[in-house]
């Protein structure tokens, strides 16, 4: 039995071989015809010249990789506080102007309070670059990819609830700081500037106003109401009309300074009183919905 299962070894090793043999031949002879259709092969190189292409795809593989990660890597620095330098052109403009003024209205004499001026302006300019920095790159850029839809979807998911729970808590930080000093800017623009263009445009361009009606005014039962006596008014002749203009122009802007100092105001205190409990009640609703009734409505 032994010697049988020998033989039957050496007889498929002999097979196999034979099989192996034949394959190679049939290959060398098919390379062998196709050779005839190509062209001359190029002159021999030495080995170092047959050896660039492979160290310049080495070389070009370790260059786009290096580039991924240094890019990897900007990506992350900006992440980081140390190296985050978020583009404020309103705010460096605003800083630019007011340091002027500073310099203008002190002069040399008033060179030693230049810091305590310099510190001022900067501090303006980073709370308004707070804000400004907010808006450009992280509300517009997330809108732009996610849309609005979030704000109050009839179905909540998960990224929903946490993109409105992180908007509204970043917007109490970023909005308490920034309005208070945007409504002190708007108070000392329109006092500055504001106020004396009203002044001039409607000394200009003068407007009828009624009479006011005196604080305290007794009507006794039974007798008719005072008659208001109308003033004759004296006739006056129109400004020309580029001082029309230049009144007109004041005038405007005066009032429009005066709207944006209450608007300012306005958002400060909605901001410093409201705006904390509407973002709880709105992050409480958000996770309500998506937790309780997220299901409603069925459509």
């Amino acid at each position: 039995m032994a010697r049988t299962r020998s033989n039957c070894r050496r007889r498929a090793w002999r097979g196999y071989t034979w099989r192996l043999a034949v394959a190679a031949g049939a290959i060398v002879a098919s390379g062998m015809a196709l050779t005839a259709f190509l062209p001359a092969p190029p002159p021999a190189r030495g080995p170092l010249e047959a050896l660039q292409p492979a160290v310049a795809a080495v070389a070009g593989l370790g260059f786009a990789a290096s580039a991924q990660a240094q890019s990897a890597a900007l990506d992350m620095r900006d992440l980081s506080p140390e190296t985050f330098k978020p583009v404020c052109p309103a705010s460096d403009g605003l800083y630019g102007l007011g340091k002027a003024f500073a310099d203008g209205l002190l002069g040399a004499e008033g060179a030693e309070y230049r810091p305590l001026a310099i510190e001022a302006l900067l501090r303006v300019r980073l709370e308004v670059c707070v804000l400004e920095s907010f808006v450009y790159e992280a509300i517009i850029p997330f809108v732009e990819r996610k849309g609005i839809g979030w704000v109050l979807p009839l179905h909540e998911t998960i990224d929903t609830v946490i993109a409105g729970t992180v908007f509204a808590v970043a917007l109490n930080f970023i909005l308490f700081g920034t309005t208070k000093i945007l409504s002190v800017l708007g108070i000392y623009h329109d006092i500055l500037i504001g106020t004396p263009l009203r002044l001039i445009g409607f000394a200009i361009l003068p407007e009828k106003r009624p009479k006011e009606t005196p604080l305290i005014q007794i009507n006794w039962p039974g007798m008719p109401p005072p008659k208001e006596e109308e003033e004759p008014e004296e006739p006056r002749e129109p400004p020309s009309a580029p001082f029309a203009i230049f009144g007109g122009i004041c005038k405007g802007y005066g009032i429009f300074a005066g709207i944006l100092k209450d608007f300012l105001e306005g958002v400060d205190t909605f901001a410093g009183r409201y705006l904390a409990f509407f973002s709880i009640l709105y992050v409480a609703f958000k996770w309500a919905h998506f937790k309780l009734f997220n299901d409603f409505p069925p459509f």
